[in-house]
Parts: C-alpha cells; sequence; structure tokens
C-alpha cells in the first residue's frame, strides 16, 4: 500500500508539474497569452481522459497478467521520449488561429508520456481493490499531489531553475516514477489473477455509499462538466474583466483541487440540502459581482466572491460526485466519466464558445447551467418539502445568473463592433458622439488598446500612450529630419501612425487578426497616415527572426495581452534580436505602464547586460497622473541625450540582485507589484 501511494503521488505530482513547464515552452511561440494556457489545458483534460479511458478498457477487458505486460511495454516505450523536448519545427508559420496546432504540438511531444501519467493512478488503484483494499483515498492523495506541482512550480520551481534543468529534473524524476510503477506491474504480472482475489472479492463488490443506485454515468459526466467549466470561466474572467495579470490560474485551480482531496479523504460529512443552498448562494453572489462595476480592479474582493463561489458550487458537485460513486469493481468507468466530463466542460468553455459566441457571456451561461444541475439534484433529496424548497433556490440563482447575462448584453449592446476570437474579445466603443470632443476607444477586457479623436480636424491627434508629450511621440519628434522607419510591435488602432511624415515608413507587427481587421475598419490612423504603411501578421519575435534587418530607427515594443507585456519578447535573446534590426542610431522603446508588474528594472538588468545605454521617460498630465511609463535603450548614451526628452526622464529603480530574464529563466514573482 505504501509504495503504491508513493507511486499515485508522484505520478500526480509530474502529471500537474508538467503542465506549466511545457506551457513556458511553447507560450511564446503563440504569442505569450493567456490563450494559449488556456488551449494548453483543454489538451490536458483530453489526455487524462484518454488516460482514464486506457485504464478503463484495460481493467475491464484484460487479464491482470496482460495489464501488467501492456502497461511494463507501453512505460519502456515511453522512455524514449525522455528528455522533455517539443519539437522548435511546430512554431507557427502563418495567420491561422493557433489552437488546432497546439493541440497537434501537445499530442506529439508530451500526448503518449502524459496519457501513461493520467493512467497510471486509476489503475494502479484498481490493482490494488484486486488485492481487497478499498483505493478511494489514493485519489484524494493524488488531488494532493497535484496540489503540490501547482504551487511549487511557481513559487519553488521556476524562481530557481532555467527551462533547461527543470526539463531535465522532470525527466529524471519520470525515469524513476516509470521504475517504480514497472516494479508494481511486475509484481502484478508475477502474481497474476489466481493468486489475487477473484474479481467477485469484497472489495470489489463492497456497497458504495447511499444514492449508489443513481450513480448513472451521464450523471458523473454532468457533476465532472460544471465545476471544469466553471474553473476555466472564473479564471477567464478574472484575467479578463477584473486584473489580467500573470499566476491568476493558480487560486482558482487549487481550489478546485482542493474540493477532490476533502470529500475522496472521506473526512467532510455530505449533506445534500447544506451544499446545496451553499451552491445557490455563491451563483447568486458571483452573478450579483459581476454587475458591480466598482469590483473591476478590485482585486481581493473579487477574488474572495469568485474563487469562493468556484469552491463552493465545486464543492457540490464532487460532493454529489462522491455520494453517488460506485463499488470499487466500477472505479475505471467512474473515473473514466470524470475526465469525460472535465474535457467536455474545458473544451466547450476553452475552444466552442470563443468560436460561436460574438460576445464573452461563458460564465454567466456557466453559472446558469450549474444552478439547473441544483434543481437536478434537488429532486434527489426525497421529501417534498425539500425538493420545492431546493428546486427554488436552485430557481432563484438561476434566474441571477440570466440577469447578470442580461446586463453584459445591455453594456454592449451599442458598442460600435465586438470581435471574439481565440486571442481574446475585443470592443470598439463611442463616447461624447454629439460634442467637439466625439472619440473612439478599443478595449480588451478592461484594458484600452487605443483611443481616437473622430472629429475631422482631430483624427490625426496622437493620444492616450502615444501623445506628444509620452516618451514614444518625445523620441520620434526628437528624430532628424528626413525619412524615418520605425517599427512596432504590437497594433492597437494604430495609433503610433499618428506621429508619421510623409516619406516615412511604419511596420506594424500583430499576432491577432482581429486587431489587424479592427484598426483598418474602424479606426483611420493608418489610412490617414501620409507614410508608408505594413502591418504584419504574426508574433513579432518570431516574424523578426525570419526577416532581413529592418534598420529601424525606433522600434517600440507595445504588445500587450491584457495588461501583461509578453514575456518572451522582454529577454535578453529578444533585445538581441531587436538590436540587429535597429540601425546603429536606432533606439528601442518599450512600453513599461502596467498595474501590476515592475517592468522598468528587468529591461534595465537586460541593458546593464548588454551594455546599453538606458533612461525612463514618464508621461505626467496637467494633474500629475502618470499617463505611460516608456523605457528607451540604445547603443550609446548621446543617442538618448535628447533635449525634448530629457524634462520627462525619471531614475529607475535598479534590482541589482535580479537575473536579467532569459528565455530560459523568467521569474514573475519578483516582479509582481506589492
Amino acid at each position: 500500500m505504501v509504495v503504491v501511494a508513493i507511486a499515485v503521488f508522484l505520478g500526480a505530482f509530474l502529471l500537474f508539474l508538467v503542465q506549466p513547464l511545457i506551457g513556458r515552452i511553447i507560450v511564446p511561440w503563440f504569442g505569450g497569452g493567456a490563450p494559449v494556457w488556456t488551449a494548453s489545458l483543454v489538451f490536458f483534460q483530453t489526455a487524462l481522459l484518454a488516460g482514464y479511458g486506457y485504464a478503463a478498457f484495460v481493467t475491464r477487458r484484460l487479464s491482470p497478467r496482460a495489464q501488467a505486460g501492456l502497461h511494463l511495454a507501453l512505460l519502456a516505450a515511453s522512455l524514449i521520449t525522455i528528455p522533455l523536448s517539443p519539437d522548435p519545427s511546430w512554431k507557427p508559420t502563418g495567420s491561422a488561429m493557433p489552437a488546432p496546432r497546439i493541440l497537434a504540438l501537445l499530442a506529439t511531444t508530451i500526448g503518449p508520456t502524459y496519457v501513461l501519467l493520467a493512467a497510471g493512478g486509476p489503475l494502479l488503484q484498481a490493482w490494488l481493490a484486486r488485492r481487497g483494499k478499498v483505493p478511494w483515498r489514493l485519489f484524494a492523495l493524488s488531488n494532493l499531489a497535484s496540489l503540490a506541482a501547482l504551487l511549487a512550480y511557481p513559487f519553488l520551481v521556476e524562481p530557481w531553475l532555467g527551462l533547461t534543468s527543470q526539463r531535465w529534473v522532470w525527466s529524471v524524476a519520470y525515469v524513476a516514477y516509470a521504475a517504480l510503477v514497472g516494479l508494481l506491474a511486475w509484481r502484478q504480472w508475477r502474481d497474476g489473477a489466481a493468486a489475487s482475489l477473484p474479481a467477485t472479492a469484497p472489495a470489489m463488490q463492497a456497497a458504495a455509499p447511499a444514492g449508489e443506485a443513481e450513480g448513472r454515468p451521464w450523471l458523473w459526466i454532468v457533476l465532472a462538466a460544471v465545476p471544469s467549466a466553471l474553473l476555466i470561466a472564473v479564471t477567464e474572467y478574472l484575467t479578463r474583466d477584473v486584473a489580467p495579470m500573470p499566476l491568476l490560474w493558480i487560486p482558482p485551480l487549487v481550489l478546485y483541487l482542493a474540493t477532490f482531496v476533502i470529500w475522496f479523504d472521506g473526512n467532510l460529512p455530505y449533506y445534500r440540502p447544506m451544499w446545496l443552498a451553499t451552491a445557490a448562494l455563491a451563483i447568486m453572489a458571483m452573478a450579483m459581482a459581476m454587475m458591480t462595476s466598482s469590483l473591476t480592479y478590485r482585486l481581493v474582493p473579487s477574488l474572495m466572491v469568485y474563487c469562493s463561489g468556484l469552491f463552493l458550487v465545486t464543492l457540490f458537485c464532487h460532493g454529489e460526485l462522491v455520494a453517488l460513486r460506485p463499488p470499487p469493481s466500477r472505479l475505471g468507468g467512474y473515473y473514466l466519466c470524470i475526465a469525460v466530463g472535465g474535457a467536455i466542460g474545458g473544451g466547450v468553455i476553452g475552444l466552442l464558445f470563443p468560436s460561436v459566441l460574438p460576445n464573452a457571456f461563458d460564465l454567466e451561461i456557466v453559472l446558469g447551467v450549474a444552478a439547473a444541475v441544483l434543481a437536478l439534484r434537488a429532486v434527489a433529496l426525497g421529501h417534498t418539502a425539500l425538493v420545492i424548497g431546493a428546486c427554488a433556490v436552485a430557481s432563484v440563482a438561476m434566474a441571477f445568473a440570466g440577469w447578470a447575462g442580461w446586463k453584459r448584453y445591455d453594456n454592449t449592446r451599442y458598442d460600435v463592433a465586438i470581435l471574439r476570437n481565440f486571442y481574446g474579445t475585443l470592443r470598439v466603443m463611442d463616447d461624447k458622439e454629439d460634442t467637439p470632443d466625439y472619440y473612439r476607444q478599443l478595449t480588451h477586457g478592461t484594458i484600452i488598446h487605443g483611443t481616437q479623436m473622430m472629429a475631422p480636424d482631430k483624427r490625426r491627434w496622437a493620444v492616450g500612450y502615444y501623445r506628444n508629450e509620452s516618451g514614444i511621440g518625445r523620441l520620434i519628434r526628437s528624430l532628424p529630419e528626413g525619412p524615418r522607419k520605425v517599427g512596432v510591435i504590437g497594433l492597437g488602432t494604430g495609433g503610433l501612425a499618428a506621429h508619421s511624415r510623409a516619406g516615412d515608413t511604419y511596420r506594424f507587427y500583430d499576432i491577432d487578426p482581429a486587431v489587424v481587421a479592427v484598426a483598418g475598419k474602424y479606426f483611420t490612423f493608418l489610412s490617414d497616415s501620409p507614410a508608408t504603411i505594413d502591418v504584419v501578421l504574426g508574433d513579432a519575435r518570431l516574424s523578426l527572426e525570419r526577416e532581413k534587418r529592418q534598420g529601424y530607427d525606433v522600434l517600440a515594443v507595445d504588445a500587450f495581452s491584457g495588461d501583461a507585456i509578453p514575456l518572451h519578447l522582454i529577454t535578453l535573446e529578444a533585445i538581441d534580436l531587436y538590436l540587429e534590426h535597429l540601425a546603429p542610431s536606432g533606439v528601442l522603446a518599450v512600453h513599461v505602464s502596467n498595474k501590476f508588474l515592475n517592468l522598468p528594472p528587468v529591461i534595465e538588468r537586460a541593458a546593464q547586460a548588454r551594455g546599453l545605454a538606458i533612461v525612463m521617460a514618464r508621461d505626467l498630465d496637467d494633474e500629475g497622473t502618470i499617463q505611460s511609463d516608456w523605457v528607451l535603450l540604445a547603443r550609446h548614451p548621446a543617442l538618448l541625450d535628447r533635449p525634448l526628452i530629457k524634462p520627462i526622464i525619471v531614475p529607475i529603480v535598479t534590482r541589482p540582485d535580479w537575473r536579467p530574464w532569459t528565455d530560459d529563466h523568467v521569474d514573475l514573482l519578483r516582479v509582481l507589484k506589492k
């Protein structure tokens, strides 16, 4: 039992540790945004389903010796994939949506190994059940290991180990896991079916808890799908509409896994009316919070509401799963149904909804479905009064979810345009239409991606982050007379083109085709510009790697995903690439305005490592409020010694204890603003 427990814990730990690890490797290949993590999570849920399906099939169809022999052979074959190393040939080359390519990359890189890790838990538990032991607590142990891995990666692994070291440490640990499971498989093969208890052993046929007769597979799937969908919907909502900051996916996922640990450990009593009522209240609270605009950017209260709500709804659904679990003889099919539900919930929110819903109604829909599930389970209460009361409470919760959806529709129905795809939801909004200050704005979630004055005599005004008084505005205006060549990573509305003159060349890079479409259709910065305008669709860094040297006088890095600059665009390797494309007298400008990340010291450490001159230009409005922060880098200090820039230079708080970021090592925890 102890050896099995160690193997189950190690397998689950590696299973969840590889998710952020492989994600850190491939996220820069596809733009560095949060949607890449979502697509990866959908793959991992699907691979988990495949692993559980494999375990269910072999335990029901093969003899114990055949199970052991097959699993030994597959474990041995999986060692060919060690060390973990995704093939760079999977980097995107066109403008197609990246989700299918991400799924194919993961399937060929980590897929078979991940499936075997996923199968290990239920398979080992089935072998243990054949020996007459009830293995339910091992499911709690596996989820505890998953939780430990998720917490270990950002707090212990990433700050101290580079990606290369992480890959090798994980690979060595996987070899140890394979050896341990191989030993258990060899023992299973040696003992054979006859030496174990027969299939009718008491542990295999032990009665399930009260209500087992209701444990129909479709119900297991539904009860697993709703929490999975809610997990992704809450995570997306938090990172889109509340605080688009890194690592915000950790608290929801930790609480989601904690519910498995709580119930399958068997120490918390399950009383359906109480947990149903708390889940209904949680749905109402989340719906009310969505309609409360004052919670925007209020990270702590929002986390409390949404994470607590997710926890309580998931606690109810997973509590129902435990109450309806079958005898161990049906363990494989039971776990398979849980995996099917998880994959369906994740796939619907992560892949289907972004393709079919023009607006982000994901969380509202999931809350409504969760309330419907509460009503469904209320019928199982039996007592008429309880059924009526619980159905009424569930109906009220459903009404709150519908109300939240209506409010989102009402708040967005007068928008000029709403576009949604893999990269997120863009909104184009007009304000002050009947005044001389009429303007149009592009937002992604709660982040403004550009503004344009719409009066004909003001359309070419440089505003917002790019106004004349900003660091980038002063830098461009201080360039010598004559044709100028400017590169811009991040198109937005094309607002930087407001600084263009006849004879100039402006080349924009953007990964999102929806942004390119919006900038051309709803804003006129590009069409009004007297300069030559080029737009390159695709990840900027990959595009620059494939291009000949451009010789930019200015290269501006202003690529936002929410409020976080994609990390792969500010590593030492990225800085080196930018320098290759700068003219000898060119200046690199990095937009570092950020509510959550302290980025200037990161850029300063990179400048020190490459011997570059660096200053930070801070644009303040008439009331002293920061409009934008731009860090400017050049090969020689004289290139930054410009009269227009000097008045707005502010010191950078240096952090000599920070390591420069590289493609191999990034430490997000250090740069989070306290």
